[in-house]
């Protein structure tokens, strides 16, 4: 049996001590996303801490990558203008449960890709 010692508010300390506070717009209580994390052995702030820390880098780019035109105009209908205007402006577009799980993914590759289809069920 393996020892837990991450909860939700653990979670988000961490996501806000190494994330952007400009993607800190989106409530989650983290019970989902601690799931996911323990379901892959991250079981600890330090596990948690050394996977953002590694993929930092690589999913803030991800972040700032422009969107193509279709979503775009598909998150204009679904939270307005001036919300994506800012996020164009600014170059960000992903809160920190979306940023978690893109790391989850470059971390885990397929395995995470096939877990969270699962989750989806996709």
């Amino acid at each position: 049996m393996k020892t837990i010692n991450l909860e939700p508010q653990d979670v988000y300390e961490v996501l806000c001590q190494t994330l952007p506070k400009q993607n800190d717009f989106a409530f989650s209580d983290y019970k989902e996303e601690l799931q996911e994390l323990i379901d892959f052995n991250i079981t600890s702030k330090i596990l948690l801490l050394d996977l953002i820390v590694k993929h930092r880098d690589d999913v803030l780019n991800i972040d700032k990558e422009p969107l193509d035109d279709f979503h775009v105009k598909h998150y204009k209908s679904e939270y307005g203008r001036g919300y994506v205007e800012d996020r164009i402006t600014n170059n960000f577009w992903f809160a920190y449960p979306a940023l978690l799980r893109i790391i989850l993914e470059l971390e885990f590759g397929e395995s995470y890709i096939d877990y969270s289809n699962k989750r989806d069920i996709i």
